[in-house]
């Protein structure tokens, strides 16, 4: 029922949306003034998936548990860019109406406030679509993308100026209102009491040539392995912005980690980091956890640094003496780029049921598995999928190609759990 509960609030609000507009149309005028009326309807629907993009960034627990983060971020660009084109639509056919009803526009200030929303969307859209192929840093993108939250109160003035007191029309602009109210209010909330309770910086660990572990003592957290959480790190007196970082521990051990490696402006920073800096942790996140799915045998994918989520999950099976059998599979460059090796050993001893296969792309002399995941490596390790729950964590590139080589192993997509973070 949890999954669902994001689908029913759309459902509802979409309902909501066209029943109002079905309300305000003068049906005896529709065929005069059909193009206003339907950009109305595009102008509706658009303010709606504008604001529902509002909603699946704003973390809420309740609607994120059992869902799962990262999927609400990629619907989150869907809605966003869905409700983007329906406004667009809704300027194009109001400029057209205008030009043949009274041969002109029409300027006014309530139609440049609207206009001046819509081309703050277009911008933040915009970059959001190509920061990272322009070389914009994330800091810098995400604070442009914050500029959503006044643009949609203006959009929001503009509607309502065509919203007649007492319709239903004005009183679902008025809910529109109110929810983005709760989302705002809520994530002030939540700001301020991660910013109460701090974390302290207790251990900077080298794991490889470019990976470093943090780990962070403060208040108990209560999460289930593969979650993971969002960090800001206050450091030399300077916050930084927040980023998410899969949580390496287990929930057994005394502190949280997160292992990062050096692919971004801030983690490559992460080395600098000192014991006794600040952290503010927000978490947990995800659904990505093998105690949410018990039906078969776990079968681990990682690429990369992707082994993390895999690393707190068989830290907790250690931990708490599971017999459990699981095959992990670890597709990296070359060796250099391994972590945790003297611990996957220990514990490959401990735990009679664990098999680790390391596997490198690009390193000719490897004694191992070399190449990339196919299906018939996989199949040599595991020889059935029958009864097996496959988890992947890794680029996403790596992740999708995984996937479709599963399916042609026939495995059905309810085995297979992956988490595809992508800002």
């Amino acid at each position: 029922m949890k999954s669902q509960r994001l689908s029913l609030i759309t459902a509802f609000l979409i309902l909501f949306a066209v029943l109002a507009w079905l309300l305000r149309v003068d049906w005896g005028l529709f065929g005069d003034f059909y193009l206003r009326y339907i950009s109305l309807l595009f102008a509706l629907l658009g303010l709606t998936f504008i604001l529902l993009q509002f909603v699946l960034v704003s973390r809420i627990k309740m609607l994120e548990d059992g869902f799962g983060l990262d999927r609400m971020f990629r619907w989150h660009r869907v809605f966003g860019r869905t409700g983007l084109m329906l406004v667009l639509l809704h300027v194009v056919l109001i400029i057209i109406f205008r030009l043949e009803q009274y041969g002109e526009i029409l300027f006014e200030l309530i139609l440049l406030v609207g206009i001046v929303a819509l081309l703050g969307f277009i911008i933040t859209a915009g970059v959001a679509s190509t920061y990272k192929k322009i070389g914009l840093a994330y800091e810098t993108w995400r604070n442009i993308h914050l500029a959503n939250y006044l643009l949609f109160p203006l959009a929001m003035v503009h509607s309502f100026y065509n919203a007649p007191s007492g319709s239903l029309l004005y009183y679902y602009l008025l809910l529109l209102s109110a929810l983005f109210l709760v989302v705002v209010v809520y994530r002030a909330i939540r700001i301020f009491s991660i910013r109460r309770n701090p974390y302290e910086v207790v251990e900077v660990r080298q794991e490889a040539e470019d990976i470093w572990s943090l780990f962070f003592k403060g208040p108990y957290l209560d999460f289930k392995p593969g979650q993971f959480m969002f960090v800001q790190l206050l450091r030399n007196g300077e916050l930084s912005s927040s980023h998410p970082f899969t949580i390496s521990a287990s929930p057994t051990a005394e502190y949280l980690s997160i292992t990062p490696k050096e692919l971004g402006d801030f983690t490559k920073t992460i080395k600098d980091t000192k014991v006794g800096d600040q952290a503010l942790i927000d978490a947990p996140y995800g659904v990505f956890s093998f105690l949410n799915y018990g039906r078969g045998e776990p079968v681990f994918i990682a690429g990369g640094i992707g082994i993390t989520p895999f690393m707190s999950m068989l830290r907790y099976m250690s931990d708490q003496n599971l017999d459990k059998k699981v095959t992990i599979f670890w597709a990296n460059r070359s060796e250099k780029n391994l972590c945790f090796g003297d611990e996957l050993a220990e514990m490959e001893e401990k735990m009679p049921g664990l098999q680790v296969i390391p596997v490198m792309s690009n390193q000719p002399d490897w004694q191992g598995e070399k190449g990339h995941l196919k299906a018939p490596l996989i199949l040599n390790y595991i020889e059935t999928t029958d009864n097996k729950e496959f988890y992947i964590c890794g680029p996403p590139a790596m992740s999708r190609a995984v996937i479709n080589e599963l399916k042609h192993l026939d495995v059905s997509p309810l085995n297979i759990h992956s988490e595809l973070f992508e800002l």
